[in-house]
Parts: C-alpha cells; structure tokens; sequence
C-alpha cells in the first residue's frame, strides 16, 4: 500500500471513522468522525462506491482514486457463495471479495458533495419491510457488505435511474433465490408476497433469479445478439423460475423492461479498480454484454454509463465457462430446467 501511494493521502473508511493515511511519515496520523461516509437507508447503508454510482448514474474504474488491499479476516462461508463447490472456483472468488478499500481525499469529498444533490427515493411500504424481516432471511454476506446493502442500492438506484419502474422489484430482486442457491424465502410464502405487489411488480421479481441464471450461463444474450437483425420479430420469452420449476413467460415489452432491472443489479458488481485487469471476471463480463447488448438494440432505458472494457485473453475464456458450469450445476441441484424458449413471429422462423 505504501510503495503504490507514496505521494498520496489515503483515507480508510470504516462504519463510523476516517483513518488518514500519511505519505511522508508513512502511518495513520489521525481519526475523525465523518457524518457523510455512510448514508443511512431504508434497510442497508451506501457505501462510498454505491453512492458514487447512484450519483453519477453509472459505475467508473477508481484507479489512482482508490486502492484496495487483501482482507485476511474474509470468511467465503459467510457470504452467498458459501455453497459455491470445488477449489479453484472458491479460491478465485475469494481472490475478487476479499479486499479492504482505501479511497483518496479528493475522491471522498467530491462522492461526498455529488451524493448530497441527488434525490432520496420515497421510503418503502413499512408492510414489505416488515414481510423481509419477519418472514424471510437476508442475514447473509453479499459480495461487498450486507445482503441488505446491496438491495438498498438496487432499489435506491432504480428509484433514481430508472423511472417510472417499480423500485420494489429490485429491493425484492433475491427474495425467490440467488444464483449459488440460497433461498431468503420458502416458496409456500409465494401467495403472501404476492399479496403486497403489484401483478407487474411479482412477474418481474418471479423471473428475475431465472433470467439472471440465464445471462450468467451465457448462451441466452449470446443468441439475442446473433439475431439482433430480427429482435423486431420477438413476441416473448418462456423460462422456468428456479424456486419451484415453474413455466413463466414474458412478453417481448417486459422482457426488454426486464433486461433494465438487470443491467442496475450487475452494476453492483463492477470490480471498483483496475476494469482491464479484472476483466476476467465472469459477472463483470456479462455487465459490460448487457450494457452493449441494450445500448445496440437501443432498449438501454435506464440511466446507466459506463465506460466499456473488451474482454479478451485467455483467462477471461477460462472464467467465462467455468462460470457457465458453475450456474448448470446450481440449477441441477435443485431440479430448475435452464431451457428457454423464445417466441418468434411466424415469418421470422427460419
């Protein structure tokens, strides 16, 4: 850390302190408090990397604006990827989470003073609350911070961003199911949560651990891409919803709705440093395909920036299909068909 920033202030942000790390002297010269390090939330708080996002209606690589050091104190079994099998998979992931970040003056103060101009989103229906905490299980860890965190940013973000939808689909975005199996609701509480939403609102977050499975295993948006001459042509999607195998269908306007919620949830797991050398990374991959799938098609509908990243090498084909393998190997543990079908107009079939 030291020989990396020798002629920088760093800070280190903590919950509730700001460590200000001296160049010259080579140590942590002074604590203070700072009100605006964390922004209190509905459910979780924001951290300087979300607010950012939030603030600038997109994600940005923070190199020479942060650093991140390795966290010897990272426990993988407390997270959502506590079920994720084999080794290498585990070593890898844990070689992407286990960082501790450090941000400069500069990039705290201006995140600081951009987060403070952007409208707060109206607080969430105190019943839904109440539904996630009393009915359901989002204790775990999520990639960076609380599983609550991460909803508070998709939510936050959505309300923001992606007007006029539904903020709640993205706040309930988990609640039928995660890609590496953790289910923070039983199925048998299906009729309850519908109860609480909209018809619109339960269709999307129904399918939204279904789609994502099929953006991560990479052969959906691969297909949409190769007949990207004939999307005017596509009436709808059929898929399976992985909490119970049921046959849901979208049509071709909801699904292209749909793309948008998940296009603001992969932002969330942008690597904050150095995009060109954690390309490689399989859910960042299907990020930067999503966003130049929907910026092509001209469906990108949120306002969602980013500054696009080629993925190439060698590496990042090995990460590519072991990520491919890693979501069929979910899904067949627990009996979810990963088939689709999309539905095209009759004079478009070949």
């Amino acid at each position: 850390l030291k020989a990396r920033f020798r002629k920088s202030v760093v800070t280190l942000l903590t919950r509730k302190l700001v460590f200000f790390y001296c160049a010259k002297c080579g140590s942590f010269t002074s604590v203070v408090p700072m009100a605006l390090e964390v922004v209190e939330a509905p459910l979780g708080e924001l951290d300087l990397r979300r607010q950012a996002a939030l603030a600038r209606g997109g994600i940005k690589d923070y190199a020479g604006e942060a650093v991140t050091q390795k966290n010897p104190n990272f426990d993988l079994d407390s997270t959502i990827f506590k079920t994720l099998e084999g080794a290498v998979p585990r070593m890898l992931i844990k070689r992407e989470l286990a960082k501790n970040v450090f941000w400069n003056d500069a990039a705290v103060s201006s995140i600081a003073r951009s987060y403070s101009q952007v409208e707060r989103p109206l607080a969430t229906d105190k019943h839904i609350i109440d539904f996630m905490m009393t009915e359901c299980n989002f204790s775990m860890e999520h990639a960076d911070g609380s599983f609550l965190d991460h909803l508070t940013f998709c939510h936050d973000y959505c309300a923001v961003r992606f007007r006029p939808h539904s903020p709640r689909v993205l706040l309930l975005h988990s609640i039928l199911g995660v890609g590496t199996n953790y289910f923070p609701m039983e199925a048998k509480k299906i009729p309850l949560l519908s109860e609480m939403l909209s018809p619109d609102e339960m269709k999307h977050i129904s399918a939204f651990p279904s789609i994502l499975r099929l953006l991560l295993a990479r052969v959906l948006l691969d297909e949409l891409s190769d007949k990207h001459g004939s999307l005017h042509n596509l009436k709808g999607i059929k898929f399976h919803r992985v909490i119970d195998n049921m046959e849901l269908e979208l049509t071709m306007e909801d699904f292209w709705v749909h793309l948008n919620y998940q296009m603001v949830h992969l932002l969330d797991f942008a690597p904050l440093i150095d995009w060109e050398k954690n390309v490689s990374q399989p859910i960042f991959q299907v990020c930067l395909e999503l966003y130049d799938f929907l910026t092509r098609t001209g469906q990108l509908r949120a306002t969602v920036s980013l500054d696009p990243v080629k993925v190439s090498g060698l590496g990042s084909k090995f990460k590519r299909r072991m990520g491919s393998r890693a979501v069929n190997k979910f899904s067949q543990k627990i009996g979810h068909n990963l088939d689709y079908q999309l539905d095209w107009a009759p004079e478009a079939r070949l």
